[in-house]
């Protein structure tokens, strides 16, 4: 980011130079236009992020705020929806023109930048919210002095701060022709060691060891606590504790593969098909939770269906009341 500001383009940055060659040129060389792909990518993204809009309103409710893990949801849906205009929306369009680079370097760099920010603070968000669900289960004492009221946001300064080191770590960098975001922006490639984000895999590797170490005692204790519970008295606590796991499981498991696939692809040469299998699951990883809150978490689902019927019935009469207006106006007048 300093440099950026010292030579007012990211094309003055020694390592992330594009001179040789015009945009059309490096384009030709390194790119792939994927207009279906494309186009389908970005649809995708547009669609996550409507259906994202209402699920955050929900979430942000003054009765939902006041519960801590609500708190790191919301906020990871934050995160979510940012990295999904990037990974989907903008992956769609800058893949349709068939961007590398150097086609784009500013907005390449910019975003890339932001994205790899936003990645890391995603897992150590989400770390922090099973970290959050197991306390709240095992030691609800702790979890009061920890999570209880604002304590929360205290405790979200740490992924807070995470984003603001690694928006000076090396940039994540689209490539067309793999469909994906590397270190490297494939300029010099005798020198792609210097490209190379440590703290990214570094990251990506403690995550997925911290997630497994975390998740470990989380299942074991959600099937402790279902195997006691009496299903004729407290069958919606069953669904509840049910519901909570399932939806912590799916969203992490994923956070899992993908991290360690990036991390390969960037280390060494692997088939094309495992690169896409790596964008495509970053890109579910960060839609799958409108999903999983739709089908698993019935409050959400059924305050969503609320507000679409809400605005359903809005709709339906501002457009009553405008057909009614243009039939008075062109009604006969005596």
């Amino acid at each position: 980011m300093n440099n950026i500001i010292a030579y007012g383009s990211v094309e003055g940055i020694p390592l992330y130079n594009c001179s040789d060659h015009s945009s059309e040129e490096w384009s030709e060389l390194g790119g792939k236009q994927w207009p279906i792909l494309g186009a389908c990518q970005l649809a995708y993204g547009i669609m996550i992020d409507i259906l994202y809009f209402p699920i955050l309103s929900i979430i942000f409710e003054k009765e939902n705020f006041k519960i801590s893990c609500f708190k790191i949801m919301w906020f990871l849906g934050i995160i979510d929806f940012l990295i999904t205009y990037v990974n989907s929306i903008l992956t769609g369009w800058l893949a349709m023109e068939g961007a590398v680079y150097c086609t784009h370097p500013n907005v390449i760099y910019i975003s890339g930048m932001i994205v790899c920010a936003l990645w890391c603070t995603s897992c150590m968000t989400a770390l922090l919210l099973v970290t959050n669900r197991l306390l709240g289960m095992t030691k609800p004492a702790l979890a009061v002095q920890l999570f209880d009221g604002r304590k929360t946001y205290i405790a979200m300064i740490f992924p807070f701060l995470y984003f603001i080191y690694f928006l000076f770590t090396a940039p994540l960098i689209f490539n067309s022709k793999y469909m994906a975001w590397f270190y490297e922006p494939m300029i010099y490639p005798e020198r792609s060691a210097e490209y190379f984000n440590h703290s990214h895999t570094a990251n990506n590797f403690l995550i997925v060891t911290l997630t497994c170490i975390v998740y470990t005692p989380f299942r074991w204790v959600i099937g402790t606590n279902l195997r006691h519970v009496k299903s004729d008295q407290s069958s919606n606590l069953q669904n509840t504790k049910t519901q909570v796991f399932l939806q912590s499981t799916l969203i992490c498991a994923a956070n899992q593969v993908c991290a360690v696939i990036y991390v390969v692809m960037n280390l060494t040469t692997v088939p094309n098909w495992i690169i896409m299998f790596a964008h495509f699951t970053w890109q579910f990883i960060h839609g799958a939770p409108v999903f999983i809150y739709l089908a698993l978490n019935k409050m959400i689902r059924e305050k969503f269906l609320e507000k679409m019927n809400v605005m359903g019935s809005k709709a339906g009469r501002e457009t009553s009341s405008a057909m009614t207006i243009v039939k008075s106006g062109n009604s006969p007048t005596n």
